[in-house]
């Protein structure tokens, strides 16, 4: 049997680390197509009721860009899921809320509008950057009435953020039933609390 020759070892090295840097960049290609993110979330008692605060970055896609700036109101979903942990049963869910903010474009005065699930006044930017920071800074929500969670029980709370397809004008329902420039969501983001 041939030993093969130093050319052709050679070449097979180097595919071989072009092949490993292409199964290492793949995880980061995937985070870079992840659009939205929530970086942080908790949940505390005040003021009467259970609050979430979370940081949240929105990324939007060039189609929601195309049909924002069109004049499309874009609803930005929060859910919301809290999950009673059981020792020896399967774990039950004691809350699921959502929350829902729209962010809006007025092509007259070029700015956009930000408007909040909690009643507050509507916020309006002059930048894109301002309007999806303002977005993503969840403060002191309502979420929950003081009975929703027990204390002493452990919970499992997950948040994640979704661009409502369903609030999306008819045609454009159709058109993000196809096309994942409107598949926009994050990753849920987890953690136990017990209150």
């Amino acid at each position: 049997m041939q030993s093969s020759s130093p050319k052709f070892q050679a070449r097979a090295g180097c595919v071989a680390v072009l092949f490993a840097a292409l199964l290492l960049a793949l995880p980061a290609a995937g985070a870079l197509a992840e659009d939205f993110d929530v970086r942080t979330a908790s949940m505390g008692f005040t003021d009467g009721a259970w609050r979430l605060t979370a940081r949240i970055d929105y990324h939007l896609t060039d189609k929601a860009l195309a049909a924002l700036d069109n004049g499309v109101t874009l609803t930005i979903r929060v859910e919301l899921e809290a999950d009673r942990v059981r020792r020896w049963l399967p774990n039950t869910e004691a809350l699921a809320v959502h929350r829902d903010w729209q962010l809006s474009y007025e092509p007259l005065t070029k700015r956009y509008i930000v408007t909040y699930p909690d009643g507050r006044a509507a916020t309006s930017h002059g930048t894109l950057f301002g309007a999806l920071n303002a977005l993503g800074r969840v403060q002191g929500l309502a979420v929950a009435e003081p009975g929703a969670l027990v204390a002493g029980e452990t919970y499992v709370v997950a948040v994640r953020a979704v661009l409502d397809q369903q609030r999306l004008p008819g045609p454009l329902q159709v058109l993000a039933f196809w096309d994942s420039g409107f598949s926009l969501e994050s990753d849920w983001y987890e953690w136990t609390m017990s209150p």
